[in-house]
């Protein structure tokens, strides 16, 4: 879909809903009192209750339409009708229908087991998920009244219970509960939502009351709407709901999810999708279908196995043992406890990931991630933390016009003592500040550095990889109680700028009553380990944060009984701010952040400590956008120099200051810093009245420039590192996100998902990426890295986009826009913490902690299982391939009756196949990642039947076939007289079966043996048995022993092995027993020698890995013209995702 199609569909969807309720246009077209008009509603009384109920009726529950998690009895049929499922039930029938009672019970068995396996953590898993999902908000603060002339309420009711037409009070704090239309006429205070589960957008969107004339803009453009699921952050406002339910930007989002994507075909394409989806061909994952794929391989086989035993007799006459014996053949090729294997090592792949906070819906999942070749993540809150956080400070301590001419002479004879060190000080520079971040951002502890101006980003340099830089570790400590007089300033004007407030909770979310301006070491010390949450505009929390860092927390300068001091500072008197003391600052006037002027301000009376010599003043403080606070500054604040020089710590802007202050200000901008200007001016304390009436242009002006702070999303910790992982995988992380496209670049930098000299084309915008036609992105030599600006279309065209180059993508996210790509990524992957509950429900795979590192762990664990899948499957089909040669060669050995003589009972195959070689496959399932899991390109784990596992297999299969036969033949002939007896495959307590009795206990003996040894060898496709580290899984080596083990009570026990398995107790033939596992294991051995010798260079291309180099066919080339069509016409036909 092209961006003009896209646009068209969503103008369509726009007006279908405002011609469903009485709005003539879109709600954010229109002035709100004519949407008032429109639902007949009043803007102080709100609807009548006769009027709510009338609207509930027409409307519905403000509640979205619930997508029910899948039935256990939906689950059993989907784990039901898989092909290896269906084939094993064949089998089953077959048997019964020969009266094989035995084979068809235990197969009846095994079908039950992988069933009942593969159900119950799939049902399990599903209820966890929903134990997950978000409750949302309980309640909704709505006017009303009884009837038109009755006097309004405020009540609290449900949030389902609100209905369009509603008037609502939305304060800091609440839960939109629906979308609703800001109302004027001095009914919005200073409002800020949260958007991010919606938009992508990390800051906050600030409302305003003006229509939007463009019906189709984007959702986060639309300010004067708030939307539902939405959080306000600072501010009130008194809205009108305009949409509830299903008709909200949340809901039409969940119905484009839930609705059946459009295929576009016809005809016999349409009925070969459909037929393919039946038998498990398509709409699941690429190993599912390979599986399926190979079921019906085997079945296939299995019939042919069958003909031809049963061709042995000619067709004439067919004995009822033939009969058995072809099924038991037939059944020898069918890896019956494969399904078993899988369900129960993905279950064991799953609790492990539930333990690392991945919690797995479906199963399968776990081995799609071994094969993916790109993550699409959203950046807010997955890449990032979510929340904002003070970064870089800078304060003009000297500027280059601060000193000069005769003001210069003047300071050099006022303190001539000067050290130094001051004069080696780039006077250009100023003064930037490094402030250091942990796991939690709220935190009010860290330390603060002296850090050397930024060349380039500044977020490269915070890794240290611009060498220009003057690293931050190296910078100087800042201590509280000594700090400079510019930051001294401009972290007290951070600190009473400011609505924001943080508390400490405790692990349930409530508050514990502990101020904010409390010590954060205090309760520390003590071990509490409870987590701190802030409140107010995530701007002001990020710079509240930081001043308590400093120790200069709001509380300290406000409260007189605020816990703790402040830091000392006796600096001149003469300073803007004063030294901070408890209970030093009143507030006296305060004007909210305001969108259309991108600025706040307060002012504060100033009462001085008794010891003090400053006279009581009022103090202005001010914060904002640069170009709207930097033209109201007419002075300058200098550093302690002039201070200590005697002179007057302010004096007026030059030129030259303002072209510095810009460039350092262009500067944080350019490294994806929201960068915001603090200034101040004090006035004397007899003004205190006129300034509470001062209006509020006269107040903001004649302000003194503090210095500039940059505040930004940080990336989690362990973020870089996971996007490491990723390149050494050779799987490409891409950013796509709602973000601007300076701040994606900053953090893509700085997490390592762009090089510093990445291409032109590796960022665009939404935008930019959407006016592009398919044909257009196919040209594109590689997809975009990072798309800034992204709507959810773009991130839906992006994993289509992926999808035609054969690529395997991961989505994660956390936000209702991510949904529909999450849906058709080949994984899923929602946030459990903070994510929504139409991303949990669109998602394969839910992580608690929210951490976008969780998702490498899960990657590398998916690698090790598709390692594992391919080690057990290898160990299942070899000894398939082992029975089924031994079974056919055995048909060659005749009796007196001319009936063949079976080497091996069709019981003992049986036996083998289902309940012996289970154990140590599932074992083998369990085999820790090996450690170069994550050094192997994604094309290594894009099929387990490479043409090396296939020549392993026959290998395997034809030595071990081999030996039993030769062991066979060795006591037939060797020892006895090779008379094989007379329908001995009914019986053999007769003495004339006794030899082919023995011969037969030897075989099985030697089968059962050398297929445990068997289960070491296939640990690793190359390493030498000697080599590994048998220990390593006790699983497997006590499986292997005990298995073994059970091989004496079937030989020995009477009854069992002659009535039942149609064998003899061996003697003598134990040395042949173990002269054959010796040689199964030399043989093995040489094997393994070879292909190293021929795979050596395996070892080189892991090495290059390594070492971080690039690999041929790692990226994403542009498509061909020719494979563009072969994409078309497999995307006419239907089928999975190309894997």
């Amino acid at each position: 879909m092209t961006a003009a199609t896209a646009a068209a569909a969503d103008a369509a969807a726009t007006a279908r809903a405002a011609q469903d309720g009485p709005l003539p246009a879109p709600a954010h077209t229109l002035d709100a009192q004519r949407i008032v008009e429109a639902f007949e509603t009043d803007i102080d009384g709100g609807l009548t209750h006769d009027q709510v109920r009338a609207n509930l009726e027409r409307y519905g529950p403000n509640r979205l339409k619930e997508v029910p998690p899948p039935s256990f009895l939906a689950i059993l049929v989907r784990n039901t009708l898989n092909a290896m499922t269906i084939v094993l039930i064949a089998a089953m029938a077959v048997s019964f229908g020969t009266q094989d009672f035995i084979s068809g019970g235990v197969i009846a068995a095994l079908v039950v087991i992988n069933v009942a396996v593969g159900t119950v953590n799939e049902y399990l898993a599903e209820r966890t998920v929903a134990a997950l999902e978000a409750i949302g908000s309980p309640s909704a603060n709505v006017v009303r009244r009884a009837s038109p002339g009755s006097a309004p309420e405020i009540a609290t009711i449900k949030t389902e219970d609100v209905v369009p037409g509603d008037v609502l009070i939305v304060k800091i704090g609440d839960i939109v509960p629906a979308d609703c239309r800001i109302l004027g006429g001095g009914h919005l205070a200073g409002l800020e939502c949260d958007e991010a589960l919606l938009t992508g957008e990390s800051l906050p969107s600030v409302k305003t009351e003006e229509p939007i004339p463009d019906p189709v803009c984007p959702v986060g453009d639309r300010t004067c709407l708030i939307y539902s699921g939405s959080q306000a952050v600072k501010g009130r406002a008194r809205v009108v709901c305009v949409a509830t339910g299903m008709q909200t930007e949340l809901g039409k989002i969940s119905e484009a999810m839930n609705r059946k994507e459009n295929l576009n075909k016809s005809g016999w394409a349409a009925r070969r999708h459909r037929i393919n989806a039946f038998l498990g061909l398509a709409d699941t994952t690429p190993l599912q279908i390979k599986l399926n794929k190979l079921a019906y391989v085997i079945l296939g086989l299995a019939c042919v196995v069958a003909v031809i035993v049963v061709a042995s007799t000619g067709f004439r006459d067919v004995p009822l043992t033939i009969a058995t014996y072809a099924v038991a053949a037939a059944v020898s090729l069918l890896p019956a406890s494969l399904p078993a294997v899988i369900a129960l090592s993905l279950a064991t792949a799953s609790r492990k990931l539930a333990e690392s906070n991945a919690l797995v819906r479906r199963m399968d999942a776990i081995e799609t991630l071994a094969a993916v070749t790109d993550v699409c993540s959203d950046k807010t809150g997955t890449i990032t933390l979510g929340k904002m956080v003070t970064r870089r400070i800078w304060v003009p301590a000297r500027l280059g016009g601060a000193h000069g001419g005769a003001e210069d002479e003047a300071q050099e004879k006022a303190a001539p003592e000067q050290p130094d060190a001051d004069v080696d000080v780039d006077v250009h520079e100023g003064q930037y500040y490094t402030v250091e971040t942990g796991s939690d951002p709220f935190q009010p502890r860290g330390e603060v550095r002296a850090g050397g101006a930024p060349k380039g980003d500044v977020l490269a340099n915070a890794r240290g990889q611009d060498e220009t830089a003057v690293p931050t570790p190296d910078g100087e400590l800042c201590d509280p109680d000594h700090l400079a007089l510019p930051l001294h300033q401009l972290t007290l004007c951070a600190a009473l700028c400011s609505s924001a407030s943080i508390q400490r909770v405790r692990a349930d979310g409530d508050g514990d009553g502990e101020q904010e301006g409390q010590k954060a070491g205090d309760n520390e010390e003590k071990g509490d380990a409870r987590a701190w949450e802030g409140h107010g505009d995530a701007t002001e929390v990020a710079l509240q944060v930081y001043a308590h860092k400093l120790g200069y927390g709001k509380p300290h300068l406000t409260s007189s009984s605020a816990a703790g001091a402040a830091t000392d500072n006796d600096d001149d008197d003469d300073d803007i701010i004063a030294s901070a003391r408890p209970g030093q600052y009143e507030l006296l006037v305060e004007h909210a952040f305001d969108s259309s002027i991108k600025r706040m301000s307060m002012a504060y009376v100033c009462r001085p400590r008794a010891s003090s010599s400053d006279e009581e003043h009022v103090l202005v403080v001010m914060k904002g956008a640069f170009e709207r606070v930097f033209d109201r500054c007419t002075d300058i604040l200098l550093d302690d120099g002039a201070a200590a020089a005697g002179q007057s710590t302010t004096r007026p802007i030059t030129a030259d200051d303002a072209a510095e202050i810009q460039a350092h200000y262009d500067r944080l901008a350019s490294d994806g810093l929201r960068v915001l200007t603090l200034c101040a001016k004090r006035l004397p304390v007899g003004e205190a009245e006129r300034v509470r009436e001062l209006p509020r242009d006269e107040l903001e002006t004649g302000m003194a420039f503090l210095g500039l702070a940059g505040i930004y999303d940080p990336p989690r910790t362990e973020s870089a590192l996971a996007v490491e992982d990723c390149h050494r995988a050779s799987i490409i992380p891409r950013m796509l996100t709602g973000d601007h496209v300076g701040t994606a670049i900053a953090i893509a930098l700085q997490v390592g998902i762009l090089r510093p000299n990445y291409a032109k084309t590796a960022v665009m915008t939404g935008p930019q990426f959407d006016a592009l036609s398919d044909d257009d992105i196919d040209r594109l030599d590689a997809l975009p890295n990072v798309v800034a600006r992204c709507a959810p279309e773009t991130k839906v065209r992006m994993v289509e986009a992926l999808h035609r180059r054969c690529r395997l993508c991961v989505m994660t996210g956390d936000g209702v826009n991510d949904a529909p790509s999450l849906k058709r990524a080949d994984v899923g992957v929602a946030m459990g913490k903070n994510g929504s509950d139409v991303a949990k429900q669109s998602a394969e795979i839910v992580l608690s902690d929210d951490n976008f590192a969780t998702i490498v762990t899960a990657v590398r664990k998916g690698r090790g299982i598709f390692t594992n899948l391919a080690a057990f499957m290898l160990y299942l089909q070899s000894a398939n391939i082992g029975q089924v040669a031994l079974m056919l060669l055995g048909l060659a050995f005749k009796d007196e009756s001319g009936e063949s003589t079976f080497p091996i009972s069709s019981v003992a195959i049986l036996w083998i196949n289902t309940l012996c070689a289970g154990p140590p496959a599932l074992a083998l399932g369990l085999e820790p990642t090996p450690s170069d899991a994550m050094e192997k390109r994604p094309s290594e784990y894009a099929s387990i039947f490479t043409f090396w596992w296939i020549v392993d297999l026959f290998a395997y299969g034809i030595v071990m076939a081999a030996i039993a036969l030769l062991n066979f033949v060795a006591v037939m002939w060797g020892y006895f007289d090779g008379y094989l007896g007379l329908d001995c495959n009914s019986g053999v307590d007769s003495s004339a079966c006794n030899h082919t009795g023995r011969a037969r206990g030897a075989v099985f003996a030697t089968f059962l043996i050398v297929l445990m040894v068997h289960g070491f060898v296939c640990k690793h496709p190359t390493q030498s048995i000697f080599a590994m580290d048998l220990l390593e899984n006790r699983v497997l080596l006590w499986s292997v022993v005990l298995i073994s083990l059970s091989v004496f009570p079937v030989i020995y026990i009477p009854v069992i092995n002659d009535k039942v398995f149609l064998l003899l107790p061996i003697k003598w033939e134990w040395g042949m027993v173990a002269a054959s596992t010796l040689v199964f294991l030399v043989v093995t051995e040489l094997y393994k020698l070879a292909r190293r010798m021929w795979c050596g260079g395996d070892d080189a291309r892991a090495k290059v890995r390594r070492e971080g180099l690039p690999l041929d066919g790692d990226g994403d080339e542009a498509l061909t013209e020719e494979k563009r069509r072969e994409v078309r016409e497999k995307a006419n036909v239907g089928g999975a995702s190309p894997a």
